[in-house]
């Protein structure tokens, strides 16, 4: 079981909505987290804890308010996370602490730290690669659930994911989640970082904000090759951009791709589009009647614009993932 489906576990077993075999698990997971307290909870302090612990819930895993009349077995559970919640010294967050429950149960998490200088290697058992870099943390469950194969990264790596329609891949950083099919991305989030960044190389990615609303409604972006988005922690604001340095998607079919005489700026423009899979706009009439003659061939995509703005007394910038071409033209 990964974290997702226990998250929704949770949230129909404290709406009522388990049925006899998910009760019992849930039953077990609270007996064994009621076994790893070490100090016992007076009345006060247990109704105190059960308080905040409901609240905390339901802003972490979008559970919908309901009247204060829970079962006496739905009592006990919140109570058992209450004393794990002493017990970690309310340091983490709920979704964290679920997840420290799951690999202390021996419920087949696994946590992997990049303790070396190099990037390391992880292949899952999906055959997904990840590239872990140095002081970077990975943790997946040993067998991904039947709906989902969900991850939690802290720190920064390189995604190459086995495609699968049926299955999502999830990777959960902080309050960011980005979902996937198969596609390959850059995930950087730091612990000590203001912000989160999701770069794709290939395929397309979903990247919203983990929060309590409708799928329709989620703060989010969708992201194609070459595109990243920043995520401000603070201000909770996600935006949309390019790659420091975009690397061409669709290899030339001919080595002279790149290689123009007398070529419209349109014709020119439409290949690098192609190849970078970037959107180009023009915002003048101006440019109508320019042509361009160079090889560019073997050059980044920064330098190439250089050359194909000097030669059309263009100038180019970057709004978001689009990139525009300005100036007073070809006469």
């Amino acid at each position: 079981m990964n974290q997702f489906e226990f998250d929704q576990l949770l949230e129909k077993y404290l709406n009522g909505e388990c049925t006899p075999e998910e009760i019992a698990f849930v039953e077990q997971w609270s007996e064994n987290m009621l076994s790893i307290a070490s100090t016992p909870l007076s009345a006060s302090e247990q109704q105190n804890l059960e308080k905040q612990l409901w609240e905390r819930i339901q802003q972490s895993i979008g559970i919908k308010p309901f009247k204060w009349k829970i079962w006496a077995m739905a009592a006990t559970v919140l109570i058992c996370v209450g004393l794990a919640l002493k017990w970690y010294a309310w340091q983490d967050s709920p979704e964290q602490l679920i997840r420290q429950s799951i690999a202390s149960s021996n419920w087949g998490v696994i946590d992997l730290t990049n303790h070396s200088s190099t990037v390391q290697k992880v292949t899952l058992e999906d055959g997904s690669v990840v590239q872990l870099n140095p002081n970077s943390t990975i943790s997946y469950p040993e067998h991904f659930g039947q709906k989902t194969r969900t991850v939690y990264l802290k720190g920064e790596a390189f995604f190459n994911i086995k495609r699968n329609p049926a299955k999502p891949f999830v990777v959960h950083t902080g309050d960011l989640v980005t979902e996937v099919l198969g596609t390959s991305f850059t995930i950087k989030s730091y612990e000590n970082s203001k912000s989160i960044e999701v770069l794709v190389r290939t395929g397309k990615v979903s990247v919203y904000e983990r929060k309590n609303e409708e799928k329709q409604k989620r703060n989010g972006v969708i992201l194609t090759p070459n595109q990243k988005v920043v995520f401000v922690k603070d201000s909770r604001k996600i935006i949309p951009s390019l790659v420091e340095e975009p690397v061409v998607i669709v290899p030339p079919v001919q080595l002279t791709q790149f290689i123009f005489e007398e070529t419209p700026l349109a014709q020119v423009l439409q290949h690098l589009k192609q190849a970078y899979m970037i959107d180009f706009e023009v915002e003048s009439d101006a440019f109508e009647n320019c042509v361009f003659t160079g090889d560019l061939n073997e050059l980044p995509l920064h330098t190439q614009l250089d050359l194909v703005c000097k030669a059309v007394n263009a100038n180019y910038e970057q709004r978001g993932t689009v990139i525009f071409l300005y100036g007073t033209g070809c006469k």
